[in-house]
């Protein structure tokens, strides 16, 4: 079977019941930040079996086509909390449940009360819980495995170095004694993929692809915009160097349309390295009297970002941008600073 690694939210109770909405994401459009709980809270509550089976859910599982339908895995499981990745154990063999399997183990729990207690357990949160059934039994349950195949460690294990996604996606494990350092964080990769399985008309495929990979309309807007095709913070103007970086991430933006990933008030131009901090939230511009300056995350070195030409307080010039411009950069990049302010926690 194939090896993954894919993130849980963040949990204070084992993972055996739901704990509050306390270190849960701040991005406002995720499942866990408008409920305040996500489903992954029961995957260790073992009292409550289907035919010898944990049937749980995957953020990462969760997909658009479904593809996942029936494949089997071994799924490493990490979370994240303070900036910190912590591996936390794995399941041996977990098996992606069918729609029908998802529906027969939704009638189960019904049957035997066991949503009335989890609804219970929210209210004990003061979360509402009038919507832990879902319409859709895969948002309910998507996987299903043995509790026998469930290795939970004693003490989570630090896979900060190793893995550097932040994101709820279903990723191969490559390291699994995370010796090495595996930057896995493709991106790009995730993001086609996303606009592969989105309902797309053909012209609407090409032209989120171009965009995405930063050679088609957007680039051009955000270089239109900031007048100019130099990086925003070193001013460095070799082409070869320089990527447009989303302000609010190609995946959080509104799913309908494209237009706030073509905005290039949603962009700024900026050398490889700047990107790749910009995009991780280690770096943001925040504001100041209507102006905008770089403030740097506290995990940074900054000794060795100013021999990069990467200093703090260093300002944006935005001075050209017109009234429409300024308040759409100025909402995108209160998303981005809302990111960044969570990863100093």
């Amino acid at each position: 079977m194939d090896k993954k690694i894919t993130r849980l939210c963040w949990n204070k109770n084992e993972w055996i019941a739901p704990s509050g909405s306390e270190d849960k994401s701040l991005d406002k459009k995720s499942f866990e930040f408008t409920r305040g709980y996500g489903h992954e809270e029961w995957l260790r509550d073992k009292t409550k079996l289907v035919n010898s089976y944990k049937f749980s859910f995957l953020q990462a599982v969760k997909t658009k086509n479904n593809k996942h339908q029936g494949q089997e895995y071994v799924i490493w499981l990490y979370t994240q909390i303070n900036n910190q990745k912590l591996c936390l154990g794995y399941i041996k063999h977990v098996i992606c449940v069918t729609t029908e399997e998802a529906t027969k183990a939704v009638k189960v729990h019904q049957e035997k009360g066991w949503f009335e207690e989890m609804s219970s357990q929210l209210a004990d949160l003061d979360i509402d819980s009038s919507t832990l059934v879902e319409s859709d039994p895969l948002d309910n349950f998507n996987i299903k495995y043995k509790p026998k195949d469930l290795v939970w460690f004693k003490e989570p294990k630090d896979i900060t170095a190793q893995y550097s996604n932040n994101r709820y996606v279903l990723m191969n494990l490559i390291d699994p004694d995370f010796k090495t350092h595996h930057m896995i964080e493709d991106n790009l990769a995730y993001d086609l993929l996303e606009i592969l399985e989105d309902d797309l008309s053909g012209a609407e495929v090409e032209q989120s692809t171009l965009a995405r990979v930063g050679q088609g309309e957007f680039k051009r807007n955000v270089i239109e915009l900031w007048q100019g095709e130099k990086c925003a913070v070193t001013l460095v103007a070799i082409k070869e160097m320089l990527i447009a970086s989303h302000i609010k991430a190609w995946k959080d933006c509104d799913s309908v349309s494209v237009d706030e990933r073509l905005d290039g008030a949603n962009g700024l131009l900026l050398c490889a390295h700047l990107d790749k901090l910009f995009d991780n939230h280690l770096v943001t511009f925040l504001p100041k009297n209507n102006r905008y300056y770089l403030a740097l995350s506290s995990t940074l070195d900054p000794y060795q970002l100013r021999g990069l030409g990467i200093e703090k307080d260093i300002e944006l010039n935005t001075a050209h941008l017109d009234f429409d411009a300024s308040e759409r950069f100025k909402e995108y990049m209160a998303h981005h600073n809302e990111l960044f302010t969570s990863n100093q926690h």
